[in-house]
């Protein structure tokens, strides 16, 4: 369930007008990998944390 829960963040992020937060001109230029990292971080806690293979 927790791999759902960051599939529906990544969405969030990735696919709706919100990224025009992170993507604006006046947002550091470093800004979209630090989203990325979270993503990827929050993906590797979900593996972790997912339950039972």
């Amino acid at each position: 369930m927790p791999s759902l829960l960051v599939f529906a963040i990544a969405v969030l992020l990735f696919g709706s007008p919100l990224r025009r937060v992170w993507l604006s001109e006046e947002a550091p230029g470093y800004l979209p990998f630090v989203v990325w990292l979270g993503v990827i971080a929050l993906g590797g806690w979900a593996a972790r944390h997912g339950g039972d293979p």
